[in-house]
């Protein structure tokens, strides 16, 4: 009877690792019909899933790009579309409401259709036929959409033009981020005042200029009313809006520097790409004129980075400031009016209505009404969710639907032939980034993209107070963004980090990330010849340069008290290297971060200072100068009568390490391990958390690196929680002189259906450092194919 029992047992168990595959997959094998083709495509698949399009025309691998986009992953692409319209809270409830109330007040549905009528013919017919292949899914394929999909009981409607706009221009938005910094210096004005808050403000290196280096720079453009006193809620700040926005590495060595003769390009942006299956779709286009291999973005066509027969290009967020707050008066004598210095103008308004889905009320779903006041800059962001002085308000204002061009850039990228035509290109793109490009005949380029506003006054650091006179000019001439071209160091790079020399006579940005990623960069380019192996090590390189920089000082002090000789003798024997099973990288990290909130704590109220402790770029420059200056007027905590000096605080930030160290992990250093508190959780959108992601998921993950070093792990000091948000979403090494294939991983898969084998297939090899590969020759790609799928018209 054991026996029976036994073999009915394992026939369930192999009929379920059968059939639960194929009750959430899609035809990939054989044929089907695509309405919207000229011509037939091959879709050819190996082991890994990557698809590898073959068609005889650009126009027909868009639309196979858009169908097959739309069969890997129409969950991703509707959360896309919902998120771009400010709709998100009726795809997934109440917690998409934060995403929704500032998109609203953007207004990128409004621009995408006002965009819509400026495009080129060109651009059109590019977004048209990867829409026509997105629509050809939804129309044709209907009995094989994804589970999750009928799970939520979601309605998939065509796509439209404004759709794809919608999802660019979110994209563009969300790298657009230095609004944010101008709300949190108006709350350091107002809780600090003038003269203390001008001495925290960011300092910006560029290390290949010593100009830059820090100085005691001051806060400019001061202008602002006394006794603001701004104070909000968290409603304009969502959850979903970072993870397009943390950083980036990408760099390039020139035929000189690469050891196989041509350049080599490395790109690997950061993103919070801890959602299931990735934010990158790796493939593969191939025409009779074009051939295309990298990482494509579901939702637009063509690829965000990649390589084609002749150039190679990656990006990093160049965090160039496209967004201005502008403080603005209503007019006393008619609150429908505001002032331009002496000139009184009506408000406009619109209203937005936001439908929020909620199964506890009939037809299951609220609405929220929205009523949006808007100046010649844009909405009055401070009626929703903000309390400041009476008859003032902040207003938001956008370079983008002023300045963007008849065409994005993308599509010219895609099929440029040189690095000079890759950076005319470039010049067309709305995004403000730092593109890296690379040539076959050994030219390399670091470019910054996006459409910046020449600006009068004002520095885009601090609100700036309206008068008669417009302060941006014009947009700041192409020809005029940062620009780095075939240097005599024979390399390229970019970590976010300031690429404006000294004397660079616009206002760029004040926020660049700190330097310490691409001094770690520079230190590893010093040496004649740099190999595929070397950019792909340099990917994932754990060293930490600002531990460097203070680990002496940190030492010397900790040495002075004898119950924290222990941490300082970890620092001190340590090799710099944030390993996930080490135990110095852990005391650095929790020492650093109780230093700085122990430092602050008494000049700023609770929510401030977890706020500016999670604008690290904001800090980090300043407080080392800070540190390394001895700064007493910073280290003294005026909440108590002795004055305390440096060492003093980084004693007490020395004694809470050790308590929590102790209290987490016992008191033996030996079981402390920097992975314990620094990992990173691998979840589906549609269930999130560590518990659902043990199921369904990626899983917990203990990691290495931290927000310093080139394999990104940045976590967010403010929420006293080390786990890794901003990581590598697609780590990716092109080499120019290798014709087959290019080096390439990501946390994540191809496919977003749940029992899918290509769900999360990189994952493993991205956890482990392990090169994959994604091919480029004919040859390459047919000794490595699995199936064929022919889409026919």
């Amino acid at each position: 009877m054991k026996k029976k029992i036994l073999i009915v047992v394992a026939l369930l168990v192999v009929g379920l690792i059968w059939y639960v595959p194929r009750i959430d997959a899609p035809q990939r094998e054989g044929s089907m019909d695509v309405p919207s083709l000229a011509g037939e495509v091959r879709v050819l698949r190996g082991e890994d899933g990557v698809p590898y399009v073959y068609a005889d025309s650009l126009d027909d691998a868009l639309t196979a790009q858009g169908f097959l986009h739309a069969q890997d992953r129409l969950f991703q692409l509707e959360l896309y579309k919902y998120l771009a319209h400010g709709r998100l809270a009726e795809f997934i409830g109440e917690r998409g409401l934060r995403n929704d109330r500032i998109i609203r007040l953007v207004n990128i549905s409004g621009f995408a259709r006002e965009y819509a009528a400026r495009i080129s013919d060109e651009e059109r017919n590019y977004l048209q036929r990867y829409l026509n292949g997105v629509n050809d899914y939804i129309a044709t394929r209907k009995e094989e959409f994804p589970l999750m999909l009928g799970v939520m009981g979601h309605e998939v409607q065509p796509w439209t033009m404004e759709d794809i706009l919608a999802v660019q221009q979110f994209r563009v938005w969300s790298s657009t981020v230095n609004w944010r910094q101008e709300l949190m210096t108006l709350r350091l004005y107002d809780q600090l005042g003038a003269e203390r808050a001008a001495q925290l403000a960011p300092i910006t290196i560029n290390p290949d200029d010593p100009r830059t280096e820090p100085g005691y720079t001051a806060v400019t453009g001061l202008a602002t009313p006394d006794d603001l006193q701004l104070s909000y809620d968290d409603r304009l700040f969502s959850d979903f809006n970072p993870r397009y926005a943390m950083g980036s590495n990408a760099w390039a060595t020139n035929h000189l520097k690469s050891t196989g003769g041509a350049p080599i390009l490395q790109s690997d942006p950061h993103l919070d790409a801890r959602n299931l299956p990735g934010f990158w779709y790796p493939m593969a286009i191939v025409t009779p004129r074009l051939r295309v291999v990298g990482g494509a973005t579901p939702g637009t066509p063509g690829f965000g980075v990649g390589r084609n027969q002749h150039v190679a290009w990656g990006a990093t967020n160049g965090y160039a400031d496209m967004a201005d707050i502008y403080i603005e008066v209503v007019d006393p004598a008619d609150p429908s009016r505001y002032l331009e210095g002496e000139g009184s103008v009506a408000f406009t308004y619109r209203t937005e209505v936001l439908r929020i889905s909620d199964r506890e009320v009939e037809g299951g779903y609220r609405t929220e009404t929205m009523e949006i006041r808007q100046t010649r800059r844009g909405a009055v962001i401070s009626d929703h969710g903000m309390d400041i002085g009476d008859g003032k308000m902040l207003s938001l204002r956008w370079a983008v639907p002023e300045y963007a061009g008849a065409d994005g850039g993308n599509r010219e990228l895609m099929s440029a032939s040189s690095v000079d035509e890759a950076l005319v290109a470039i010049g067309k793109i709305a995004t403000p980034l730092s593109y890296i490009v690379a040539d076959v005949d050994g030219n390399i380029a670091r470019l910054g993209s996006g459409v910046l506003p020449q600006r009068s006054r004002g520095d885009g650091l601090v609100p700036l107070v309206v008068t008669d006179e417009d302060n941006w000019l014009q947009r700041i001439p192409v020809g005029e963004m940062p620009l780095q071209h075939n240097p005599g160091k024979n390399w390229v790079g970019s970590a976010n980090h300031r690429v404006t020399d000294a004397d660079y006579p616009h206002v760029y940005t004040t926020h660049f990330s700190d330097a310490w990623r691409y001094r770690r960069l520079m230190e590893l380019m010093d040496k004649e010849k740099f190999s595929a192996d070397d950019h792909w090590a340099a990917t994932t390189d754990i060293k930490n340069m600002l531990a460097e920089e203070m680990r002496p000082g940190l030492v010397a002090i900790l040495q002075r008290d004898a119950r924290l000789a222990p941490l300082a003798d970890l620092l001190e024997s340590w090799d710099l290297e944030d390993d996930k099973d080490a135990a110095a990288p852990m005391v650095f990290q929790f020492l650093l971060r109780n230093l700085v909130a122990e430092t602050f704590a008494d000049d700023m109220d609770e929510d401030l200072l977890k706020e500016y402790l999670n604008n690290q770029y904001y800090w980090k420059e300043r407080f080392l100068v800070l540190y390394q200056r001895n700064d007493g007027n910073w280290f003294d905590d005026s909440r108590t009568d002795p004055r305390e000096s440096r060492d003093e605080m980084v004693l007490r930030a020395g004694r809470i390490t050790l308590d929590e160290l102790s209290s987490q992990w016992g008191d033996d250093p030996a079981n402390w391990h920097w992975g314990d508190a620094h990992s990173v959780t691998f979840f589906h959108p549609f269930v999130p958390g560590k518990d659902a992601a043990e199921w369904i998921g990626g899983g917990v993950h203990r990691f290495d690196g931290s927000s310093e070093t080139l394999r990104r792990g940045l976590y967010l000091f403010g929420d006293n929680n080390y786990e890794a948000r901003s990581i590598d979403s697609l780590r990716l090494v092109m080499d120019l002189s290798d014709s087959d294939k290019v080096e390439a991983h990501f946390p994540g898969g191809v496919s977003e259906r749940w029992f899918d084998r290509w769900n999360m297939n990189f994952l493993e090899a991205w956890l482990n450092n392990e090169k994959r590969y994604w091919w480029f020759s004919d040859k390459a790609i047919a000794e490595n194919t699995d199936t064929e799928l022919l889409l026919q018209p």
